[in-house]
């Protein structure tokens, strides 16, 4: 008798158990927020975002070349990319539009060895530096209200730029150029949603700027190398990191 009644509370007690678990399974039991299709994404209509990222800039354009005699024609100094990083400000308008506010930290840093002139046998270097601060803003447009949401985008904005050339054998001879130029971007990525209100986000884009060319010429060619900025070089950027939503 006793072990019947053991039988008639817990049969029915297991059996409610795997119809709760059949029903929801594991992700509708520890805290989906639209439940009818287990999504993290609360897809609201309008939030306020931050995001915070890493990037990089991959030129696509010369940056910098350089010329280290008379009759020798300027050749791109060696290849590097930016190191950078970035906070952007958002604001979703009936989700699928954004507006943002990216603000940003880029640095640029290059040096070439001389051919030519040299002392004592020891490698001499001529060098370029450029640090940028872009303020872009613009509009994104976002396709899905999932987990994964892919968008587009293009903005436009303004970024304050330090240019510097020098030579580590010479330090009294050196050019710096700061000013202020027109700054866009065509982008697109993808927001990947772990938390109703975060996650991570990827992002590509073509960044260009409008740097004027400059020429830094010391007038010692042969000992000291010409340096051309060159003009509004191209990038392609690629930035990864955490948005929050508030």
């Amino acid at each position: 008798m006793r072990q019947h009644l053991w039988i008639l509370i817990f049969v029915p007690l297991f059996w409610h158990l795997d119809l709760v678990a059949a029903k929801k399974d594991y992700k509708g039991l520890f805290g989906s927020y639209r439940r009818d299709r287990f999504t993290e994404n609360e897809a609201n209509s309008s939030d306020f975002g931050v995001d915070i990222s890493l990037s990089t800039l991959f030129p696509i354009t010369t940056v910098v070349e350089s010329r280290e005699a008379v009759d020798a024609l300027s050749a791109p100094m060696n290849y590097a990319t930016f190191f950078n990083f970035e906070t952007t400000l958002s604001y979703s308008m009936a989700y699928y539009w954004e507006l943002f506010l990216n603000i940003g930290y880029y640095n640029y840093d290059t040096r070439k060895e001389n051919t030519i002139f040299k002392q004592d046998d020891k490698p001499l270097f001529h060098e370029f530096e450029m640090t940028i601060y872009p303020a872009v803003g613009g509009i994104k447009y976002r396709f899905s209200t999932d987990d994964i949401v892919p968008y587009v985008g293009v903005g436009f904005g303004v970024s304050y730029v330090r240019r510097r050339g020098s030579y580590d054998y010479s330090p009294a001879q050196f050019d710096l150029q700061h000013l202020t130029v027109l700054t866009g971007e065509i982008m697109g990525g993808f927001q990947f949603y772990f938390t109703p209100r975060a996650g991570l986000r990827i992002e590509v884009s073509a960044f260009y700027i409008q740097l004027p060319e400059r020429i830094f010429d010391p007038g010692t060619i042969g000992t000291l190398p010409t340096l051309t900025y060159k003009a509004s070089p191209i990038s392609i950027r690629y930035a990864s990191g955490l948005f929050f939503l508030f």
